[in-house]
């Protein structure tokens, strides 16, 4: 029992998480930093929570990609689009996940499951 990975989008999913969890991590610390740096506009608190939303987002498309095969086109192109989003708030986890996402973003919209042969009826 258990998940099947042999026809799975594993390797997307996982590059595209690394890179959220970076995107994420960056907004945290900028929360930090807002918070207690005692001088706060609205301007900074919006940024900080968009870019924690950003890579919260793309942690949940990156499982959805894992999870549901036949929508990965259009969670690899969301996943995308947050990438290039989250330069909004996080400067795209400081690039570096902005680039890994992006990758797993790709590698999720071009994929496509393999085709098994059916058994031969004898």
């Amino acid at each position: 029992m258990g998940i099947q990975y042999r026809n799975r989008n594993l390797d997307a999913a996982v590059v595209s998480a690394v890179g959220g969890i970076i995107i994420l991590y960056v907004g945290l610390v900028g929360f930090r930093l807002v918070f207690l740096g005692g001088d706060t506009a609205v301007s900074d608190i919006a940024e900080v929570i968009a870019g924690t939303a950003w890579g919260i987002s793309i942690m949940v498309f990156s499982a959805l990609l894992f999870l549901d095969n036949r929508r990965s086109r259009i969670y690899g192109a969301a996943i995308i689009f947050l990438s290039f989003a989250s330069w909004y708030g996080t400067s795209g986890g400081l690039f570096v996940g902005f680039v890994i996402t992006l990758l797993g973003g790709i590698m999720g919209f071009v994929w496509k499951p393999k085709i098994t042969a059916s058994p031969k009826a004898a």
